[in-house]
C-alpha cells in the first residue's frame, strides 16, 4: 500500500518544491495526532522525501524545519486536548475496577514522563499516544514542552537525512564558529517553547499556576 503512495508522492514533491516545507509540516502534524496517525504513513513519506534531500533534488531546510515544527505542534495538540477534556472522560467512562491502575499509571508517568515523551518520538507506535497519556496524567506544560520540542527538532533531521545530521553535529563542536550556531539553536528552542506555552494557556482559557 505504501509503495503505491510513495512513488507518486516523490514525483509530485520533486515537481512542486515550493510546497515541500508545508507538506512536510502537514505530514508530521497529522501523524502525531492520536488515531489519525495510525492511518497516515507520515514517517514513510518523509523518509522518502529524505532520499530526495540526500540526492540534492529537494531543499533540506524547509523540509526539516516543517517536519520538526509539525511534529512538535501535533504532539502539543494531543497533549492539550487530553489535559483539558481527558480527565472528565476518564471519570465518566473508566470502570471503577481500573481506577487504582489508572492512579498508579499517573504516578509513574509523573516520575518518568519527561523521558517517555522524549523517547517515544523515535518509536512510531508510541508517538501519537504518549502525549495523550501526558495530558491525562496532568504533566505540567513546561515539563512536557521541555521534552517535546527538542525531541521533534532532533527527530526531523535524523529521519530525513540521518548521515548528514550526525556528521554535521559531530563537526559543529569541533569548530570555534560552531558554538554561536548552537547558541542560536538553543535560543530558537526556547522561543518555540514560550510560544507553545502561550498557545496552551490560550486554549485552556488562561495560564495555570
Amino acid at each position: 500500500m505504501q509503495e503505491k503512495i510513495i512513488g507518486p508522492f516523490l514525483a509530485w514533491i520533486a515537481a512542486h518544491q515550493d510546497w515541500a516545507g508545508p507538506v512536510a509540516f502537514l505530514l508530521a502534524f497529522t501523524e502525531s495526532l492520536p488515531l489519525v496517525g495510525l492511518v497516515i504513513p507520515g514517517s514513510a513519506l518523509l523518509f522518502a522525501a529524505g532520499v530526495l534531500i540526500v540526492s540534492e533534488a529537494l531543499p533540506a531546510w524547509p523540509v526539516v524545519l516543517g517536519a520538526g515544527l509539525g511534529a512538535a505542534l501535533g504532539d502539543s495538540t494531543g497533549y492539550v486536548i487530553a489535559r483539558r477534556w481527558g480527565p472528565a472522560m476518564v471519570r465518566r467512562h473508566l470502570p471503577r475496577g481500573q481506577w487504582r491502575l489508572y492512579a498508579r499509571a499517573r504516578l509513574g508517568f509523573r516520575r518518568w514522563g519527561l523521558w517517555a515523551v522524549f523517547l517515544s518520538r523515535f518509536f512510531a507506535p508510541l508517538r501519537a499516544f504518549i502525549p495523550v497519556v501526558a495530558g491525562l496524567s496532568g504533566m505540567r506544560h513546561g515539563r512536557f514542552q521541555l521534552a517535546n520540542i527538542p525531541s521533534a527538532l532532533l527527530w526531523a533531521p535524523l529521519l530525513l537525512m540521518p548521515g548528514q545530521a550526525i556528521g554535521w553535529a559531530t563537526g559543529l563542536f569541533r569548530r570555534e564558529e560552531g558554538w554561536p550556531i548552537a547558541a542560536l539553536a538553543g535560543l530558537g528552542v526556547a522561543g518555540m517553547a514560550a510560544a507553545a506555552w502561550a498557545l496552551a494557556a490560550a486554549l485552556r482559557g488562561g495560564p495555570r499556576r
